[in-house]
């Protein structure tokens, strides 16, 4: 078995749900459709997943509503490679 070494960081999407449709509809459930959310991702060398998560709602720090999830974990190696200090929140 190949032994796997812990994260020292995260890859975190970032969601921005759409804009409201600008459609109008006979049908009350369908005016409330939003359109396609948007992505962001962000490179964190942070450890604990959800740490990072907040790290990245912080480094935004906007009042727009988002959500926040750790996606992939980072190497010791990929941190090093993206030249990553501790604690940094940069985009990817």
């Amino acid at each position: 078995m190949t032994e796997k070494s812990p994260p020292a960081g995260w890859v975190v999407q970032v969601t921005t749900p759409g804009e409201p449709s600008l459609t109008q509809t006979r049908s009350s459930q369908l005016s409330a459709l939003r359109g396609a959310p948007s992505f962001e991702y962000f490179n964190v060398a942070i450890v604990i997943a959800g740490k990072a998560e907040e790290a990245t709602t912080v480094h935004l720090a906007e009042d727009t509503a988002r959500e926040a999830r750790a996606v992939r974990a980072l190497t010791s190696k990929e941190i090093t490679s993206l030249n990553l200090k501790p604690g940094e929140v940069v985009p990817a």
